[in-house]
């Protein structure tokens, strides 16, 4: 190869590497919960694996699930990390939002009722007259644990809810401002250590595996405009979730990244069960279950909320 031609190749080389960091600048807003449903995006965000597919992801933690619609509609993100029974409120309010994706699904391990140390509960039908707290009224844990108590012959209206986010259970147990709460991974091994709660029941075993948990959703426009972009992100996720089935640190430290809690504690838990793509059957059972509770009035079909 002449002088030339090498400086030619290697002036081609240097344009096209330059182009590469302007590939990747396509961000997407995307509100989430502290939980480890979101594992596939926090790897696939961590370990370069959206990068290499021209996304950047910026995390925006919010408390609440119920903070997660309002963001959509706004414009504040592009994608949001509801659970089911707070997306289909929204839905039911008149809100075009729609699914592509799932997180984590039933069974979860650490996923648990816990009760305050000293408290005496032993079983679902002690809550009668107590404090429980709950991460949002009408979220999807609160529904979850009505269901369960009417299904224990205890009346929900006998049970005072609180609102007490999932970082400030276990605070909230130890100082006796509730008697309960319905912990989830991994906030619920970080009880358990702390010791100022107590596992009452396995009170999820009656949920059918594959049972949604927490989704990915947007605006239908916005999910109709940049169908690349979810088919991208989608894929990071898929191979995310194959890293996360060889690589147990990979998981561990994107968790603790986005959810502050150490690595310690997280290794006592199990890889949460994660999937992609989601199924209007997964969709239509939730949607049973909240008009069960009124939780929505109107007919929603479970096919036209998703986007592939």
């Amino acid at each position: 190869m002449t002088r030339f031609a090498k400086g030619l190749l290697a002036i081609v080389i240097l344009a096209v590497s330059g182009l590469q960091p302007a590939l990747a600048e396509t961000k997407i807003k995307m509100m989430y919960t502290a939980v480890n449903g979101f594992a596939s995006a926090y790897v696939a965000q961590q370990e370069g694996i959206f990068h290499k597919r021209g996304l950047d992801v910026d995390f925006l933690l919010t408390a609440s699930s119920a903070n997660n619609a309002p963001a959509l509609v706004s414009g504040s993100v592009e994608v949001a990390g509801p659970t089911m029974t707070s997306l289909l409120e929204a839905v039911d309010a008149g809100l075009d939002l729609v699914v592509f994706a799932g997180g984590a699904v039933y069974p979860l391990d650490k996923d648990m009722l816990v009760a305050r140390a000293g408290s005496g509960i032993e079983k679902p039908t002690d809550l009668k007259g107590k404090r429980v707290g709950v991460p949002g009224f009408g979220a999807l844990l609160h529904v979850m644990l009505k269901r369960h108590l009417q299904a224990n012959g205890v009346d929900p209206k006998d049970v005072t809810f609180v609102e007490i986010g999932f970082p400030q259970a276990s605070d909230a147990l130890k100082s006796g401002q509730i008697d309960a709460y319905p912990a989830v991974a991994p906030f619920s091994a970080r009880i358990l250590q702390a010791g100022t709660g107590y596992e009452v029941a396995n009170w999820l075993k009656a949920t059918p595996d594959g049972t949604l948990t927490v989704i990915y959703a947007a605006t239908r426009k916005w999910a109709t405009d940049n169908r690349k972009l979810i088919e991208d992100f989608k894929a990071g996720m898929a191979e995310a979730n194959a890293l996360i089935k060889t690589d147990r640190d990979a998981l561990d430290k994107a968790v603790s990244t986005y959810t502050k809690l150490p690595i310690p504690v997280l290794k006592t838990l199990a890889p949460p069960n994660l999937i992609v793509d989601v199924t209007p059957e997964q969709v239509k059972w939730w949607i049973d279950i909240c008009k069960e509770q009124q939780i929505v009035k109107g007919n929603i079909d479970a096919k036209k909320i998703i986007v592939n």
